[in-house]
């Protein structure tokens, strides 16, 4: 199977161009906004739903099926609709993957991780913490969200500094909700499936597929990434054409270009590729459209935006099928949607959850999360813990280190040294007594 996009390329030849400057047909195509939808698209957009993803709305036919795909909000997330009351199920699972790691870990590993293997309470009731350590050189985390019915599962591989990575995966608990469908929120936040984050996130990816009924083998994809300080460099659409002009071949020179030049979609300025590909060996003709943007550094308005629509596809085949659309319907469909995105509204106030349940006795969190109780607390440790294994602490106080007593060295030991080492622990809520009366 061929792809116009393949190993980073974008396939085409200057005579590809060529052959639709003499289409007289195409001249209308060639300029965005001016191609009249077809009686059969006016038909299926007579009806519309606005889809939220992200800082973003896009406009469809009430008919289409939304398809979320990878979605990051700091953290890699995953939604489990309607598994909430098998989150145990999902951490047995997941230890079990931890546990293979244990092989793996030296006595020293051991001492630097001695989280791994464990499950923690996070900041609100139901969450839980699960600490791995795959590539001992830092804390992997999992974070196990469960919000009404639903279950979200966050994933850091590299949760380096800890404290901060925690921290952040409760930020996420704490501010998750879960989101109707039809539900476009008004306060700040990021749409995500079946919910909704009430927070602008550090870094962010969210990437959506709409389907439509009508014609079941068109998809057509969009995805948003925040850039960070910097945009990356050679990935640009205009970049990949130039590129892929000097690869031409029989087959690349057939491809008939649509449209091909740069486009401002709302804060977006792009290169648009719209093309229109001849049959070859196991793939039927179809079309392969794409807008690409980098849009602009650390900015969540205006993140890095990709866009592709495909006909003919199949099982997610590509020119598996003849594609339903003529080209000037395939066009029409693409000013449809592009046009429609925009930034999602806001000012409204923020939807809060209803008030947690009181934290029960025997939950437990970790070093660097915030104390979700007042009350007695106590670390896991087999070691001597300088000032006790027994603590008061109060709720939103961040939960301390222990100091341990380690093995002394010969040299230590002939003068009389114990040395301590600061370690990450794992705190359990014991009593609510006060700070005054230790507990039973």
């Amino acid at each position: 199977m061929t792809s116009l996009i393949r190993s980073g390329k974008f396939f085409v030849t200057a005579f590809a161009a060529m052959l639709v400057a003499c289409d007289s047909s195409s001249q209308s195509m060639k300029r965005p906004n001016m191609t009249e939808p077809t009686p059969r698209l006016q038909a299926i957009f007579s009806s519309t739903k606005t889809a939220c993803f992200g800082q973003f709305t896009v406009d469809v036919p009430t008919t289409a099926a939304l398809v979320f795909g990878p979605t990051s909000v700091d953290a890699h997330t995953r939604y489990f609709p309607g598994e909430s009351n098998n989150i145990d199920d999902h951490i047995k699972r997941q230890l079990v993957d931890v546990e293979e790691d244990r092989k793996f870990l030296s006595k020293e590993d051991v001492v630097n991780f001695p989280l791994f293997g464990t499950v923690v309470d996070g900041a609100i009731p139901g969450q839980k913490l699960v600490f791995g350590s795959p590539e001992r050189i830092a804390y992997s985390i999992y974070s196990f969200i469960p919000i009404g019915a639903d279950l979200y599962v966050q994933y850091l591989g590299y949760a380096e500094p800890l404290e901060e990575r925690i921290a952040t995966l409760n930020k996420v608990a704490k501010t998750l909700r879960l989101r109707k469908p039809d539900e476009i929120p008004t306060e700040i936040g990021t749409c995500i499936e079946g919910g909704f984050v009430g927070y602008k996130p550090e870094f962010e990816r969210i990437s959506l597929g709409i389907r439509l009924n009508e014609f079941a083998d068109v998809h057509f994809s969009i995805e948003v990434v925040k850039n960070g300080k910097y945009i990356p460099t050679r990935s640009d659409l205009e970049t990949r054409l130039k590129s892929a002009e000097k690869d031409g071949g029989t087959w690349y020179s057939r491809v008939k270009f649509l449209r091909r030049a740069p486009r401002q979609i709302g804060s977006w300025q792009g290169t648009e590729a719209l093309a229109s590909k001849p049959a070859q060996e196991k793939e039927n003709e179809s079309h392969e459209f794409h807008f690409i943007s980098m849009g602009a550094p650390n900015d969540s308005l205006q993140p890095r935006i990709s866009m592709q629509m495909d006909t003919g596809a199949s099982d997610r085949r590509k020119g598996a099928v003849k594609p339903s659309l003529t080209d000037q319907e395939a066009v029409a469909l693409w000013d449809k949607l592009t046009n429609s995105i925009r930034v999602r509204p806001t000012g409204g106030k923020p939807v809060s959850r209803p008030d947690p349940a009181s934290v029960p006795l025997e939950s437990r969190a970790v070093t660097g999360a915030l104390c979700p109780k007042t009350g007695w607390w106590e670390c896991f440790s087999e070691r001597n813990v300088e000032g006790g294994k027994l603590r008061h602490f109060s709720e939103g106080e961040p939960l301390p280190y222990i100091v341990v007593a380690e093995n002394p060295s010969l040299w230590q030991k002939l003068k009389g040294e114990r040395p301590n080492g600061k370690t990450t622990t794992v705190w359990n809520f014991v009593s609510h007594g006060n700070a005054g009366k230790l507990p039973l």
